[in-house]
């Protein structure tokens, strides 16, 4: 689908303006990832851009996670609405999580882990939810697990703060947060002291209000050590042996 077609289809949609949607949609149809992963929906208007270039790619395919909340927030058709009114629900895996997106990612690399290695599967990842410190440094973290050497992360909102989100500014549950938390661009604080500093993180750009960063191709994939489980009887044994040869 090209892009003014689903442009017009979900154009009128809040967040992220045309201009955006229109550098996502370019920079799909010429990395051509086959795999992507998105962090936060909401109405579903990014994923169904990411969906068009898809479609015109000839294949691919979009995991999208976010809150069963948003199946209905503020009384705008969802994701689902959306998706079937271009036709292209084919290429989308909404998932509403009861929980969070951080939960649904566990769930993913219990899936991707096998002999205590997790095997990356995503192409693209692209992390547009909570924009905050504690959710999306957790996120990054686990993500980064399942993106592929040579892949690539895109954080929106490169500048975003409570205190100039309308709507987050007055939610009840920051009214109590103290005035440094409200203020502080939480995402430019993610991108410059956990992504540009990760070791498999080759490349960081800003562009705009969005930060992308690349794996580097080189990446390995490492398995992690053998995990012992102790009983009581072998874990007094264990450190009794620690004490005495500390004592030698």
């Amino acid at each position: 689908m090209k892009f003014k077609s689903v442009y017009d289809a979900v154009g009128h949609l809040p967040c992220t303006e045309e201009s955006q949607c229109r550098v996502l949609y370019d920079w799909v149809r010429e990395a051509r990832p086959a795999q992507c992963l998105e962090l936060g929906f909401l109405y579903g208007k990014t994923s169904c851009v990411i969906a068009a270039a898809l479609q015109e790619n000839g294949g691919g395919h979009l995991t999208s996670l976010d809150l069963e909340t948003v199946r209905n927030h503020q009384g705008n058709p969802n994701i689902l609405d959306h998706l079937a009114k271009i036709g292209l629900e084919a290429f989308v895996t909404p998932v509403f999580s009861r929980i969070s997106y951080t939960w649904e990612l566990k769930k993913i690399i219990e899936k991707q882990t096998a002999d205590n290695r997790c095997e990356p599967c995503f192409d693209f990842i692209f992390l547009d939810g909570a924009h905050t410190w504690e959710t999306d440094v957790c996120a990054f973290f686990l993500a980064m697990k399942l993106l592929k050497p040579g892949g690539w992360f895109l954080f929106d909102d490169y500048m975003y703060s409570i205190e100039k989100s309308a709507w987050w500014s007055q939610a009840p549950e920051m009214q109590d947060k103290p005035e440094e938390y409200r203020k502080e661009k939480q995402v430019e604080r993610l991108v410059t002291l956990a992504v540009s500093q990760h070791p498999d993180v080759e490349t960081v750009v800003i562009r705009d209000n969005w930060a992308w960063a690349r794996k580097k191709p080189e990446a390995a994939v490492p398995a992690g050590p053998s995990v012992t489980h102790l009983t009581k009887t072998v874990a007094k044994r264990w450190l009794l042996d620690a004490v005495l040869r500390r004592k030698r």
